[in-house]
């Protein structure tokens, strides 16, 4: 039976949660570890930064297969019959992308894999309404007659309320940032919900969607909605206030030890609002849709944090850090169906409270402890649509890539450009992590201990051939035109570049 036959299938819905790491996911994240359905503990991503881990998360593949990377942003490469999308949507589903990553936006083409997209931004937290930042960099007027001519192509706008309210939430942020007060805004995670849970339920037949929340990336301040007891950050704390890569050249953390604590705080509250936010959508496409919806819950990377670990590094660039690597992917199941997993033979079923029923009787959700990877979201998304017994355990594996081709931003200034952009890579194997950059530098770490940890084993060697047999030539950038991309950027994506510290 074809997938147009079958309106009966479940809605798959990604989230990806933009930045977020697997151990402060792991502490924080307590309602969706609680619904999920399914967790694979040992999930890695195949890019460290925005760009080739969405390219990653599409195909399955790593930057120098995509050809997207720091060097080649745009999704253009990328063919669309070679993502999970296309087979789906021949299935019946209809594809939507809800996005508040720029990068992931049509502004670099990732709009043209989806049926539709709906971006967000904090100078459109009403996706109807005028993009106002868009409307600032192409003004030619100052003062009270730039006010007078936002309100006038405001009130000519398809949506005029909308457009308005986009412009007051836009000026009360930044009022915000001049003055000793909370943000009275999150950074996007409310209006991506709740278009979400729009696009999920209002069409008649099934939907695949795709979602970004970028409330964990950088910039951190306290922001109303913020758990004070996580974070205890005054109001007038930004992290804009030190450079991350002033951070990543001093020795340790130096004097930005207090500054990095609460922007750990910040973060660490930010993925619990996030986690209110998701578990909230749980419930409303329960309540709001007939048809049984399956999330995936997980990240396109993590972040560095500045701890030893992470190298004392912040940021997510010139990195391929656990901190980065190892994300959360969480199966959540809603709706009045069960989900069949075919595990060791047997008959074990999903329910909506997310807990499996086992032959013995006992609820439990179903953890998934070995090695596994993005590079199999696509078999993931194509097993849970097909509605056949789910084998959670056949996406375990004994390796898995990473890479990244250039760093994405964040030189130091004065630094070493050629270590800061060098190419670097990654096999897993076992508990071990095998390390190897652009420059020949090797390195053997044990990732066996807690989630997000690698401690480093310099008794021990790279076995012979091992990156050659996984990985094609480095990819350089004497091959692409970097100042083309600057070229071809609006100023209003420059300017969300910026604040994001890309540019």
């Amino acid at each position: 039976m074809t997938g147009a036959d079958r309106p009966d299938r479940p809605n798959i819905v990604v989230v990806c949660l933009d930045t977020v790491r697997k151990d402060v996911y792991d502490r924080y994240a307590t309602r969706l570890r609680e619904l999920a359905s399914i967790r694979f503990e040992g999930m890695r991503t195949l890019a460290g930064w925005s760009v080739p881990s969405h390219a990653g998360l599409l195909t399955g593949s790593i930057p120098s297969e995509t050809g997207v990377h720091a060097h080649q942003r745009r999704f253009d490469p990328i063919d669309v019959e070679d993502t999970w999308i296309a087979p789906l949507e021949r299935m019946g589903y209809e594809s939507v992308c809800v996005t508040s990553n720029i990068y992931a936006s049509p502004v670099f083409g990732f709009d043209r894999f989806f049926d539709r997209t709906v971006p967000v931004s904090p100078s459109r937290r009403l996706p109807a309404g005028m993009d106002v930042q868009r409307h600032i960099s192409d003004r030619s007027t100052e003062g009270m007659e730039a006010y007078a001519d936002f309100v006038r192509q405001a009130l000519e706008h398809d949506h005029p309320l909308r457009s308005l309210a986009n412009g007051v939430l836009l000026k009360l942020d930044d009022v915000s940032r001049k003055l000793p007060i909370e943000k009275p805004t999150d950074f996007g995670g409310r209006s991506i919900v709740r278009a979400l849970e729009r696009e999920v339920t209002e069409p008649d037949g099934p939907v695949l969607a795709f979602a970004n929340l970028m409330d964990a990336h950088g910039p951190h301040t306290p922001f109303r909605g913020l758990d004070d007891s996580i974070h205890g950050v005054s109001a007038d704390f930004h992290s804009s206030s030190f450079r991350d890569s002033d951070v990543n050249v001093a020795d340790g953390l130096g004097d930005y030890a207090a500054s990095v604590q609460r922007v750990r705080r910040l973060y660490a509250a930010t993925v619990d609002y996030l986690d209110r936010l998701v578990a909230d959508l749980v419930t409303a496409l329960e309540t709001g849709d007939d048809r049984e919806s399956i999330l995936i819950v997980t990240a396109d990377h993590g972040e560095n944090l500045g701890y030893e670990s992470d190298g004392f590094l912040m940021n997510h660039m010139s990195s391929l850090s656990e901190g980065l690597l190892h994300v959360p992917f969480d199966v959540v199941t809603t709706g009045d169906g069960t989900l069949d997993l075919a595990v060791d033979g047997t008959g074990t079923h999903i329910g909506p409270d997310g807990q499996s029923t086992a032959d013995d009787g006992a609820d439990r959700p179903v953890d998934v402890n070995g090695l596994s990877s993005h590079a199999d979201l696509g078999g993931v998304i194509q097993s849970l649509a097909d509605e056949k017994p789910f084998d959670p355990f056949a996406f375990e594996r004994e390796r898995a890539r990473a890479e990244i081709v250039g760093s994405g931003s964040g030189i130091p200034e004065g630094g070493d450009e050629a270590y800061w952009d060098r190419g670097q890579r990654v096999i897993y194997r076992g508990d071990r992590k095998y390390y190897r950059d652009q420059l020949g530098t090797e390195a053997v770490y044990d990732v066996s201990g807690p989630p997000s940890k690698q401690v480093e084993r310099p008794d021990e060697t790279v076995p012979d051939g091992l990156f050659e047999s996984a990985f094609g030539d480095w990819v350089t950038d004497d091959e692409h035109d970097e100042g083309a991309f600057a070229e071809e950027v609006d100023a209003a994506s420059r300017a969300r570049l910026e604040d994001l510290g890309y540019l």
